[in-house]
């Protein structure tokens, strides 16, 4: 094996031990009897996979452990799995494609829409999101990245003044926080420029779509929320294709011992 492919198995050995750390509700979510709290929590367990994929929630140990009454827990389950009951979505080839097929086009609406609807205020709003990021951005923390750059696109879908559009919008949003985290959880980036070139091209596009928002030009927004889309699509389509490689990877430097 590789110097870089015991790297890779040391960073995923890593990874799969830190997704059982407990969640940490957002500061200022009271418990007392709250779905937000219920919310925040279970969210921030399925985004980080501590909660994996396809699993089954267990809504007795979960009333136990969160020392909440069904009532808000069951709240809180609507709102974060609407369509699943309480079973976590899985992630599998084709949920992966369906969800970034339908993130494009999703994002690309919003975005439109934000450019020809947003208010001064909102504009605001999205750009010191766009900030925050890009300082989260200069300190390397990968976790507020993931964060703010939700919050900067829930920022950009609030313009949209659609509550229906919105809402779905948001719930992809979400789940591409799961994507966009096992995509970075995997040593995948084969060089530190090559991550550096991919965060600069977040931050970029970041920036031109607070521009083309505040010009109101619907289609240059339209584009740029496909682009950013793809952006992330090739992401994860780097990283499954490099995870594969790497546990495939064979010695070719010479014949096998059992030949030599």
């Amino acid at each position: 094996m590789s110097e870089r492919n015991a790297q890779r198995s040391r960073t995923r050995a890593s990874a799969r031990g830190s997704l059982s750390a407990p969640a940490v509700p957002k500061a200022g979510i009271s418990k007392g009897g709250s779905s937000e709290f219920a919310y925040q929590v279970i969210r921030a367990e399925i985004v980080s996979l501590a909660l994996a994929p396809g699993s089954d929630l267990d809504e007795a140990a979960l009333v136990s452990r969160l020392g909440l009454s069904r009532t808000p827990l069951r709240e809180a389950l609507v709102q974060i799995l609407p369509n699943r009951g309480t079973r976590v979505a899985p992630m599998g080839w084709n949920d992966i494609r369906e969800h970034l097929e339908a993130f494009d086009l999703s994002q690309r609406l919003v975005t439109r829409w934000a450019a020809l609807r947003r208010t001064e205020a909102q504009i605001a709003a999205i750009d010191a999101q766009r900030e925050a990021f890009e300082a989260a951005a200069a300190q390397r923390d990968s976790e507020a990245m993931l964060e703010i750059n939700w919050r900067f696109h829930a920022a950009i879908a609030a313009c949209c003044r659609n509550s229906v559009v919105e809402r779905f919008y948001l719930q992809l949003l979400t789940t591409n926080l799961r994507i966009s985290r096992l995509a970075m959880t995997y040593d995948c980036f084969a060089t530190e420029e090559a991550y550096d070139a991919h965060i600069g091209n977040i931050i970029r596009e970041h920036r031109e779509m607070v521009e083309a928002i505040r010009a109101r030009d619907a289609d240059r927004a339209d584009a740029l929320g496909s682009s950013h889309a793809g952006l992330a699509r090739k992401r994860v389509s780097e990283c499954l294709t490099q995870s594969m490689l790497s546990d495939m990877e064979l010695p070719l430097g010479g014949a096998p011992d059992s030949l030599a």
